[in-house]
Parts: structure tokens; sequence; C-alpha cells
């Protein structure tokens, strides 16, 4: 019988990490940056379209609501990079979790094929794969 398991994936820092991950931040910045100016432009316009106070309230309101989104992504990404300037090289950090299919036979260890199991990516290839940790059941 065939199951599906949580697979974790980590990536060791390298200086071609690091510059990878700060583009890629420096880009989705950029985006969000762009995309306030785009919601700027289009509530300005749709304000000018309409005299009624009421739907001018509700548009401002909408507006408030996914500019704060939008800044407060801003915010999350000027914190991970901070804290991506202070990691050392060779920290390894999560990227987030895959599904495997795991064979599970009768007789097997049910504690050890739950156990976590963890890749880890160095500068684009897997470098390591462990067995045994706990289950993150982020």
């Amino acid at each position: 019988m065939e199951i599906i398991k949580k697979v974790i994936v980590k990536q060791i820092l390298t200086e071609d990490s690091k510059q990878k991950l700060q583009e890629q931040f420096l880009s989705r910045q950029y985006r969000l940056s762009n995309e306030l100016k785009q919601l700027e432009f289009v509530l300005h316009k749709k304000m000018k379209e309409t005299t009624d106070p009421k739907y001018q309230r509700s548009l401002q309101e909408s507006f408030n609501k996914e500019v704060a989104k939008r800044k407060d992504r801003i915010r999350q990404i000027e914190l991970k990079l901070g804290q991506l300037e202070e990691l050392e090289m060779g920290a390894e950090l999560r990227e987030g979790a895959i599904q495997m299919i795991e064979q599970v036979a009768e007789g097997d260890n049910w504690d050890e094929i739950m156990k976590g199991t963890e890749i880890v990516i160095k500068d684009g290839v897997v470098h390591e794969l462990r067995n045994g940790g706990m289950e993150d059941d982020e």
C-alpha cells in the first residue's frame, strides 16, 4: 500500500542562494509598490466617475484595506531582507513542504514511517536526505 507523507524542504544558505533570495524579495517588493501606485490611480479614476458619497466612502474603505494589505506585505519583505542579512553562510532555511509517496506494508513500524523526512538543497542541488526527525506540522 502507498501513503502520502509530508517532506520538509530546506535550503543551505550560500552566497548564490542569498543573492537569489534577495532578488526575489526585492522583486516582490517592487511589484507590490507598483500595485500600490495602480490602486491609487484606479481610486482617483473611480472617485471622479461618481458623486455618490456612499459609493465614494465604500471605494475609499476598499482601497484602504487593499493598501494596508500590500503595505503589510512590504513590511514583511523588509523584515525578511533584514533577517537574511543577519544569517550566516551555511544556515538552513525552510523552503516549504512537499508530499511524497511512501510504501507501507504489514509489519512496518508506523512510528518510523511517520518520522519526519527532510530534503536539504544547496545551490539548486539535493545535498542531503534526512530521515528520522520529528514530524513538522507547520
